[in-house]
This record gives C-alpha cells, structure tokens and sequence, in this order.
C-alpha cells in the first residue's frame, strides 16, 4: 500500500507539472498585452517598455516560467500584474463562494441521480425508460439557458414564483447563512439540474448491469424480491465506480461555475477568472488555471486511494 501511495504521489506531481507546463504555454499563446492594459491607450512605446521591464515581462519564456514555478513549490501563486494583490489570498476569497456553490449543486445532482437512476433501472419496463429520456434532455440544455428559465420561474422580482435572489452575494459574506445560501441556489439549481441528468444516465446503466448478475438473480431465487436483491447484493458492487463518475462529475461542476457565476453574478473563482483573461493578467489567470486542475487531479488521486482501499481485489494485484 504504501508503495502504491508513493507512486499515486508521484503521478499526482508529475500531472501538475505538466499542466503548469501547458498552462503557460497556451496563455503565452493569447493576443493582448498586460504592460499595455496597465499603460493604457496613451502610454508611450517608452513607458510601455517600462512597465514591462518592471513586471519582469521582458524576460525570456523560460525564465518566467521556472519564477512561477519555484513560487508555486513554496505556495506562491504570484501576485497580480494588475493590482498587485497576492494570487492566493484572493484565491481563498473567492473559493468561499465557489466552494459552497459546487458542494450545494453536487449534493442536487446526487439526489436527483440516485434515487431516479435506480428506479429508472428497476422500472425499465414500467415508466423507467421516460425517466431515462427526460434525463437525456436534461443533460442536454445548457447551463446559459437553464440558469435563464430557472431566473424566469423562481426569480425574485422577475420570476413567477418569486421565492429566491437572482443577482449577487451578500457583502458581509456568510456572516448571514441564510441570505448566503438563498444566493447560491439558484446556480446551485442550474448547474447540479443538468449534471444530475448525466449521472442519472449512469446509474441507470450500472443497475441495469448489476441486475443482470447472477448473484442477483440467485439471491431473488432464495426468496429475496428484485429490489431488496439489487440493494443488498448489487449495488455494492456497483458503488466503486459511481464513486469515480460522481468525481469525475465534480470537474463538470466547477467548469460550469465559470458561466454560472458570471450570469448570478457571483463573486467567485469562475467570475475573476473570466475577467482576468480579458485583462490579460497572465500570473494571476494561469495560477487560477492551475489551481482548479490541482483540485481536479488531487480528486482522482483520492478516488483511487479509495478504491485501492475498498476493493480487496485491487490490494492483492498490487501485493
């Protein structure tokens, strides 16, 4: 085992130096520059060359990227280009409002998923196939366009059930719980609707499989009904790779914060993201990046120490 958590921590690093690699590459690649978004449109060539020099910009590529680098190995994420305030600290900010959001939509996609994506399984000749094909729809609508309906049904002030806020966060953040989560449900809604319709998709799939199996079938034959066989003997079988997918669904969560933010107009990481490309604060944009693909690999990473630890069949490979 602990050879196997040396090399997960191995693969970890080296997926997040790969990523810090791609990230920097591809933001290099983009139009626009910082110096010249600080200067304005008046500075001169002299005083853009300037602020560039002062930024460290003039360096060479590589250069600028082992600086990054060496930040991040201390923690560092750098400062603004812009403003001048620590990466990190704004991070932690601005993750308070993101993290709620993404745990809030994921437990709404759970509770839509799980429940429907069994008895859509146990049901399949019986209403389970119309669950099954609202689910495809679901999954199909964009978040934009979700977001925009749910504002028209349930939106205070527009909606017509006016029960819920539509736009910001409170300023005093979660010093008032309640106006902080009334915020956040809504995008909560949005984005956890339509990936709860994906994930549904798979559970039905896994239960569809497991019913299937013939321990299922014997336990049924001994005097167990369909569902309680299913229950007891199936579904724990099934549970380590809905355990993977519902991570996996994790990353779609925080991708569709980005839009959901911007349309709430949230305070969060996907909303300073989106405003930081368009300032072309290459520091604070590819440090964010990065920190959001950590989060992505450090949940696979967990997934399969899980695993490793859950199924006995993957600890007598590795011995």
């Amino acid at each position: 085992m602990l050879r196997f958590l040396i090399g997960r921590l191995g693969l970890l690093v080296a997926g997040l130096l790969l990523a810090s690699v791609l990230v920097f590459l591809v933001l290099r690649v983009l139009p626009g520059d910082v110096a010249q978004v600080i200067g304005g449109t008046n500075a001169t060539p002299a005083q853009i060359a300037a602020i560039r020099e002062s930024l460290g910009l003039d360096a060479g590529p590589v250069s600028q990227y082992l600086s990054w680098l060496a930040g991040l190995v201390r923690f560092d994420l750098g400062d603004s280009l812009i403003t001048g305030t620590p990466v990190g600290e704004e991070l932690g900010q601005k993750f308070q409002v993101t993290l709620p959001l993404t745990l809030l939509a994921l437990v709404v996609g759970l509770v839509i998923a799980l429940p429907l994506g069994v008895l859509s399984a146990v049901r399949a000749e019986r209403g389970g196939g119309a669950i099954n094909v609202a689910a495809q729809a679901l999954a199909a609508v964009p978040a934009l366009w979700a977001g925009l309906l749910l504002i028209l049904l349930l939106g205070r002030g527009v909606g017509l059930v006016p029960l819920l806020p539509t736009q910001g966060f409170p300023r005093d953040g979660w010093a008032d719980p309640s106006a902080a989560l009334a915020a956040l449900v809504l995008p909560a809604l949005t984005i956890g609707v339509i990936e709860g319709a994906v994930l549904l998709r798979f559970v039905r799939s896994a239960t569809l499989e497991a019913l299937a199996q013939d321990y299922v079938r014997t336990a049924a034959a001994k005097g167990l009904t369909r569902t309680r066989a299913l229950l007891t003997h199936g579904l724990p079988n099934v549970g380590l790779s809905i355990i993977s997918v519902t991570a996996l669904t994790v990353a779609g969560l925080i991708t569709g914060a980005v839009l959901v933010e911007s349309l709430f107009n949230l305070p969060g990481v996907g909303r300073m993201l989106v405003s930081d490309v368009g300032n072309r604060d290459l520091v604070k944009v590819q440090s964010e990046i990065l920190f959001l693909t950590a989060i992505v690999l450090v949940i696979g990473a967990v997934v399969d120490v899980v695993h490793r630890v859950l199924d006995p069949r993957l600890r007598e490979a590795g011995a």
